[in-house]
């Protein structure tokens, strides 16, 4: 699949005319959805509400308390304390999964298998095994798989896209896109573990690689990583506190991705140099920020080979959007923006990043998934 993208594409998709072609069941009407896990999932469940081609039906978690925070927020969608249940429901024709990362895989191939489409919260799985079946249970199945990958849709990103496809910077040569914080993550919470977690990569992290394929239109070849951790792991707890990796492309691009925690010092959320210009850009922009109206900054050399700063518009975006397009799409109208030989992609890279971190040596990545 190619890594070309047209302006904003996560934002303004073209009709495609071979949508028939998808490899998922199309319907007539809007599509009966559940929501897997409450934690995060009540936040899916708010963006399904402004999908008008999906119909919230469902949420379902184990934990009463979970159950109990939903009262009175999601008027007459039903509520359910185990998947079976879930399942029972025929008004459930696709889930949300939103549960911790070593789950994913096989609670995607049961839903997949029991005839329900799925999206799942990122990472996508684990292992690019786990992928490969998820897969391979939604073509023969005929189901919808997606990751969700909403992050494309943050007003910085989206922006920075859309000056990339316009090629106002050229070709992009130099990225670093990177998360922190003086935090970490603690003991007792199911991302402190490795086991259910995979690391900080798969986490935040499978949003900064899904970026980068984006904005870097050159297929990927090689990952060199480096963890750290400040502090003795323990048993169920001994996610890293840093960790980066070092993504080289087949042009000679360099994109520098990492989560920080443990770092009080600001670091900047994205950097772009590109041939003709570059972008800087200080904090994370979900939304366009009401305190810097003007947009983003823009640096390019002028004649005098000075540099020239400019202001560019914030990109339009909202959350909404990702489900939006998966509500389009099930019902033929829309070309699936997420699909899961891209979502696998950032699996292949993390399963790479930390081979290398372990290893200390760059380790190549496979060609058929690129």
């Amino acid at each position: 699949m190619s890594l070309r993208s047209r302006a904003l594409p996560a934002t303004f998709p073209e009709r495609n005319e071979n949508m028939a072609r998808e490899p998922f069941q199309l319907h007539p009407k809007p599509v009966g959805w559940g929501v897997l896990g409450l934690g995060m999932g009540q936040h899916h469940a708010n963006l399904i509400l402004k999908a008008s081609g999906l119909k919230l039906v469902a949420l379902c978690d184990a934990n009463p308390e979970a159950i109990a925070r939903c009262e009175g927020k999601f008027p007459g969608v039903a509520r359910y304390a185990s998947i079976e249940q879930l399942l029972a429901d025929p008004r459930v024709e696709g889930v949300s999964v939103v549960l911790p990362h070593h789950l994913h895989a096989p609670v995607a191939i049961r839903l997949l298998n029991a005839g329900r489409h799925v999206v799942l919260d990122k990472p996508f799985c684990l292992t690019v095994a786990e992928g490969q079946r998820m897969i391979a249970a939604a073509r023969r199945n005929r189901r919808l798989l997606s990751c969700f990958h909403n992050r494309r849709w943050d007003v910085d990103y989206a922006t920075v896209q859309r000056l990339v496809d316009r090629g106002t910077i050229g070709r992009v040569r130099y990225l670093e896109s990177r998360i922190g914080g003086a935090g970490r993550i603690g003991p007792g919470r199911w991302r402190a573990d490795r086991k259910q977690m995979g690391g900080l990569l798969y986490d935040w992290g499978a949003h900064l690689i899904d970026q980068s394929l984006r904005l870097i239109k050159c297929r990927p070849v090689s990952v060199y990583a480096f963890s750290q951790r400040d502090i003795p792991p323990k048993k169920g707890w001994d996610i890293e506190d840093r960790m980066q990796a070092l993504v080289k492309f087949e042009d000679g691009s360099v994109a520098l991705l990492a989560w920080v925690f443990n770092s009080p010092a600001p670091l900047p959320r994205m950097i772009v140099e590109g041939e003709n210009g570059g972008i800087r850009i200080e904090h994370l922009l979900q939304d366009a920020p009401k305190d810097h109206p003007d947009g983003i900054q823009l640096y390019r050399l002028g004649k005098d080979r000075k540099t020239v700063q400019k202001s560019v518009p914030y990109a339009k975006v909202h959350w909404s959007g990702y489900y939006i397009n998966v509500g389009r799409a099930l019902l033929g109208k829309e070309r699936l923006l997420v699909r899961p030989e891209e979502a696998i992609r950032h699996v292949a890279i993390c399963e790479a990043a930390y081979r290398s971190a372990r290893t200390g040596q760059a380790v190549a990545l496979p060609k058929g998934l690129f």
